[in-house]
């Protein structure tokens, strides 16, 4: 898991030079499972008076970036309760609302 020296020494790193907000995400998570959280509800569902939002999630392995597009390798849990891998996603970093690495025991959705 990534912790805050190692968060504060890169930001620093990079102030004056022309890195993006991507840029940083893919030097920090390099390799490491994240949840980008991109503050839209991807379906919402409701009975009766009860109506329950879904948010928008991608979750996957950082690959890289360019400028402002985060690129990652996308994962999922099959029906067997195991993890694959997917497609490659490219994200615009003015998309992401939050970003968290993947723990166990705690996900994006339980601190939304």
């Amino acid at each position: 898991m990534v912790d805050a020296s190692k968060i504060t020494k890169t930001v620093e790193e990079f102030r004056g030079q022309d890195k993006t907000y991507a840029e940083l995400i893919a030097e920090l998570f390099n390799d490491k499972f994240v949840e980008i959280y991109l503050g839209d509800s991807y379906e919402e569902v409701s009975i009766e008076q009860i109506s329950c939002s879904y948010p928008a999630v991608f979750c996957g392995k950082v690959v890289g970036a360019f400028k402002e597009c985060l690129i990652i390798k996308a994962i999922h849990v099959t029906k067997h309760k195991t993890v694959e891998e997917g497609n490659i996603i490219f994200i615009n970093e003015r998309a992401i609302r939050g970003l968290s690495e993947v723990v166990p025991h705690c996900s994006l959705q339980d601190m939304i």
